[in-house]
């Protein structure tokens, strides 16, 4: 159990978990970026994104 209470307005973010099949509903606040640019394993990866260049991963879903 989360022992902080991050705020309920601002944003949270379902985050696929590094060399796992798990996923994690996070708040904004609690995120960290990847700091050696190594490319995450995770069997959903080609679910949600199309490529990563090495330093970000570019999504399949256009933003309107």
């Amino acid at each position: 159990m989360a022992t902080s209470r991050p705020p309920k307005d601002k944003p949270w973010y379902n985050v696929l978990v590094d060399q796992s099949f798990q996923l994690t509903y996070v708040a904004e606040r609690n995120l960290l970026a990847n700091e050696d640019c190594r490319q995450i394993d995770h069997p959903y990866l080609g679910h949600y994104f199309d490529k990563y260049d090495g330093k970000r991963y570019y999504s399949k879903q256009k933003l309107h």
